[in-house]
């Protein structure tokens, strides 16, 4: 959604993990609510990840087999605890953020979107595992969501110059996600690359 739906530049700046997976927070999409009922663990995603931008390799991080993380790098690249939990929508799958988790996931100050984003709603990373093995992220693209919404082909509203809300009941939201998919992603733009991390070689006695 481009997770972008906040405005923090300087965390980008970080070159931390949670800064590259939800970079963009500054011109973000949110979701009035989560599309499915119940969040799920991906059981693909347990395991040390680590994200390559612009050629060198930036944070790793462990993801338990609940999809929890114990070392994601949150504010001032301190470790934080974070659950990776989302929901499958056909051939794509998504992780599902609050307003609070997205805030400690990108580092940002307390009360940085909790106190911009309305109650309830919730941000959506779009991820799609390769043939390598790894996966490809993609955030959602607010300049596309909102000329959607001024031409009446999404539900929703602008909250600020750089946010848009999409609105609706869950089985809605889904739809749109299935449907129309491309009025929110751009996924033939580079994707954030995540690789499976590689165990530390050990030398033979």
């Amino acid at each position: 959604m481009n997770l972008s739906p906040l405005s923090f530049p300087r965390a980008a700046l970080r070159l931390s993990l949670a800064a590259l997976i939800l970079a963009g927070l500054s011109a973000c999409v949110a979701f009035e609510r989560a599309p499915v009922a119940e969040l799920r663990c991906d059981p693909d995603l347990a395991g040390a990840w680590t994200v390559k931008a612009g050629g060198n390799v930036h944070k790793t991080v462990h993801v338990d087999a609940r999809c929890r993380s114990d070392d994601w790098p949150g504010l001032g690249d301190k470790p934080t605890t974070l659950e990776l939990t989302g929901f499958v929508l056909g051939q794509d799958r998504y992780l599902v953020f609050t307003p609070e988790q997205a805030q400690r996931a990108i580092g940002a100050d307390a009360g940085s979107l909790t106190g911009t984003a309305p109650k309830g709603s919730v941000f959506l990373v779009l991820y799609r595992f390769n043939a390598q093995g790894g996966l490809e992220a993609w955030l959602p693209d607010s300049q596309r969501a909102l000329d959607a919404i001024a031409r009446g082909e999404l539900a929703g509203r602008k909250l600020d110059d750089r946010y848009a809300l999409l609105q609706g009941e869950p089985e809605q939201l889904r739809d749109t996600l299935s449907q129309r998919l491309n009025l929110l992603y751009d996924t033939d733009r580079k994707a954030m690359v995540f690789e499976r991390a590689k165990a530390a070689r050990q030398d033979s006695p």
